[in-house]
């Protein structure tokens, strides 16, 4: 079995002062090359079309493998077909969060307490933030994250006892 993906993607000045990988949570930042082979068990191309995080990729590989991945397994096989949302992070100098959910993107700036909501759909070069046109969906989003981090520090300070 080949693995093989990016921890980041790169950006080129999409948007301002946005050069390299570490500052920002656009699209060219997060959007990661990811490809699985199994060769001699593989045995046709198949692309998923529906977002997923690198976290998906140890249930992925279970998956392929005909194993069940354990029950407090973060993420979930690209395999399956549910969709699902990709959480994302950045602790480069802004901390910054984020989500995909279909077309939304959702961006939270920790230090400022900022968020910026996208139509990816409609807006793929994320020029026009949504946020103030769509609270409830802000409010949502930043909620799920909060919740998510949590968990994280949860599971951190479980796995350090």
């Amino acid at each position: 079995m080949f693995v093989v993906y990016g921890d980041h993607g790169q950006a080129f000045g999409q948007h301002q002062g946005n050069y390299g990988h570490t500052l920002f949570l656009y699209e060219e930042n997060v959007h990661v090359p990811y490809l699985i082979s199994m060769p001699g068990l593989i045995t046709r191309q198949a692309r998923v079309a529906r977002k997923i995080s690198l976290i998906d990729t140890a249930p992925t590989i279970l998956d392929l493998l005909g194993l069940p991945a354990p029950p407090d397994h973060q993420g979930r096989s690209a395999v399956e077909g549910q969709s699902g949302m990709a959480l994302f992070y950045t602790d480069y100098s802004l901390g910054l969060m984020g989500l995909r959910d279909g077309c939304w993107k959702y961006i939270y700036e920790i230090d400022s307490n900022r968020s910026k909501l996208f139509d990816l759909c409609q807006d793929a070069a994320e020029l026009n933030d949504l946020s103030s046109s769509h609270p409830e969906a802000v409010t949502a989003y930043h909620s799920l994250l909060k919740r998510w981090t949590e968990a994280q520090k949860a599971l951190i300070l479980h796995q350090t006892n």
